[in-house]
């Protein structure tokens, strides 16, 4: 009698009522949910639990976090005329609660330009120092500071005969916390040159050709602020042409940037993650997260890599649409861990997403050319951004102040 009753409490005790389970499980991370999928069938359908998917997404938009402190938003744009060159570009920091408050920054000129322009790499823009580009230069600024660092080129870049060019993109940079560096990671790659037009004057055509068999590898350098040089290293990193290099995030020492290869005929999407410190890269796989519509399988699918509250998050869409899909990676190298947690739209007048803020905010250009608007994920409502122009080009950008010397460092 008494083992009986001991059993029946020991039953009673082990089960946890659906609702309790629900009020501590929609506050756990991503990553643990996803683990905490194996205990029951209940538990690993949660994120097709409505009533479960609408407390969890506003618990992880709402929870302020760390990422975010000391921060505001950069509005970088550039606007062209109808011959397409550069009429003026511009950057502000946005601040206050709808960002009406606004400062006008004023870009480094190292190279004594008249109007100044340079691409900005997102990635490491949360360590203080923002690396820009221009055409084969880049720099270091640190805008809290006004202090800049014209980067050399690496000899690698003068190692091919003078009808070659090298042509190098910016994949990724950011701080490496264990040596106490910034380091930019790029690749490097070399084509020859067949416009007789463009040579160098002592460089005759008929050289050119009798050495057209030779082939140059392209090859991966990293640089190190500290030792101010770029060294090659041996990395296997696919390259992908179609990478924006303003579509790039840093987080915790790795640079994180979107790729893409054929596999079996088929074009395979996958984060690319490289750990500054170790120098080692890996990929995660990245499901097709959109829904399948036969109107739409012919069109392409576009892709931005934001950070969302903290978590490295997808931004997908097909092309010439204004229906946007949110997945959040919960686990990296895991391609189980992508969970879909927000789909919002048709939008009007809407273009492409151009960066997020804090808050569940989404920013976007607008189809007109009229200033950019952002989308709150938690009213799922859309807020015009008050007092800037419109451009043909946007970027919004998560920064942080950083009184560091970039000299310091550079010792």
């Amino acid at each position: 009698m008494v083992m009986a009753k001991s059993l029946t409490i020991a039953k009673v005790s082990n089960h946890i009522p659906e609702d309790l389970a629900f009020s501590v499980l929609y506050k756990l991370p991503l990553k643990s949910l996803k683990r905490f999928g194996c205990v029951s069938k209940t538990w690993s359908l949660l994120f097709q639990n409505p009533n479960f998917l609408s407390k969890f997404r506003n618990n992880f938009i709402s929870i302020p976090h760390s990422y975010y402190n000391d921060t505001s938003l950069l509005l970088n744009q550039v606007m062209y005329n109808h011959n397409n060159s550069q009429v003026y570009s511009s950057m502000h920091s946005l601040f206050g609660e709808k960002y009406e408050n606004r400062l006008k920054l004023e870009f480094p000129n190292p190279f004594q330009q008249e109007d100044p322009f340079f691409n900005i790499l997102c990635c490491g823009s949360i360590t203080g120092i923002l690396c820009l580009s221009q055409h084969d230069k880049v720099i270091l600024w640190n805008q809290t500071t006004d202090e800049f660092k014209v980067i050399p080129p690496s000899s690698a870049e003068s190692s091919v005969p003078p009808h070659w060019d090298a042509f190098t993109f910016v994949y990724g940079f950011g701080y490496d916390h264990v040596s106490d560096d910034y380091k930019i990671i790029r690749d490097v790659s070399f084509y020859e040159i067949t416009d007789q037009n463009r040579l160098p004057s002592d460089v005759q055509w008929e050289d050119v050709w009798s050495t057209s068999q030779t082939y140059y590898e392209p090859l991966w350098e990293i640089y190190s602020l500290r030792c101010n040089s770029w060294r090659k290293i041996d990395v296997d990193i696919p390259r992908d042409w179609e990478v924006s290099a303003e579509n790039g995030l840093f987080m915790d020492g790795i640079c994180h940037w979107f790729s893409s290869c054929k596999n079996n005929g088929e074009d395979e999407h996958f984060l690319v993650s490289f750990d500054l410190t170790n120098e080692v890269s890996f990929a995660t796989l990245i499901p097709l997260d959109l829904d399948i519509d036969v109107n739409e399988k012919c069109n392409l699918v576009e892709r931005q890599l934001i950070m969302l509250n903290g978590s490295i998050a997808s931004i997908s869409w097909y092309l010439h649409t204004s229906i946007f899909h949110i997945s959040v990676l919960g686990e990296l190298g895991v391609k189980e861990s992508w969970t879909k947690l927000f789909v919002f739209g048709p939008l009007p007048y809407i273009e492409y997403p151009i960066g997020a803020g804090k808050n569940g905010h989404i920013f976007f250009s607008k189809k007109d050319g009229g200033p950019p608007v952002y989308f709150d994920l938690i009213t799922q409502m859309i807020e015009e951004l008050g007092g800037v122009k419109g451009a043909h080009y946007s970027q919004v950008i998560i920064y942080k102040e950083n009184l560091l010397s970039i000299g310091g460092i550079n010792h």
